[in-house]
């Protein structure tokens, strides 16, 4: 599903994804949930995983992982169904080989799973066609 808004509407933006999560759910029992946010540099995709993040109960400070690549969140099972949220930030792959071999398709293959993937146009052909 693919949708814009402007930067001006994070907090909409972010109740609106949460909305779709959590109502979808149990139509993906086989697989991770799957938040694909593309734009330019500083158009607000950290911030958005921070709103969401914190809406989740996360209380730690969430950066953008663009020089570990991927970070993990687990969840408290009374906010959400979901166990773990994970933060991609694919500016710095050069190929779908390099986010492989960080685990992805076990990752992806997890329903307890939810992933926010920054710059997923940087390994398109690992997104699946049902992401947010």
């Amino acid at each position: 599903m693919k949708k814009s808004f402007h930067i001006g509407e994070i907090g909409k933006i972010a109740k609106e994804i949460l909305s779709i999560i959590l109502d979808t759910r149990y139509s993906m029992p086989d697989k991770a949930t799957l938040v694909a946010l593309s734009g330019d540099l500083g158009a607000g995709k950290t911030t958005l995983t921070q709103v969401i993040a914190k809406e989740f109960g996360i209380k730690e400070t969430i950066i953008s992982p663009t020089f570990v690549i991927m970070k993990h969140y687990p969840l408290s099972l009374s906010t959400s169904h979901f166990r773990l949220l994970t933060h991609i930030d694919a500016y710095r792959l050069d190929s779908d080989d390099e986010l492989l071999k960080l685990g992805w398709k076990e990752l992806i293959s997890d329903s307890t799973n939810l992933i926010l993937i920054e710059w997923p146009e940087r390994v398109k052909n690992l997104i699946p066609k049902d992401a947010l």
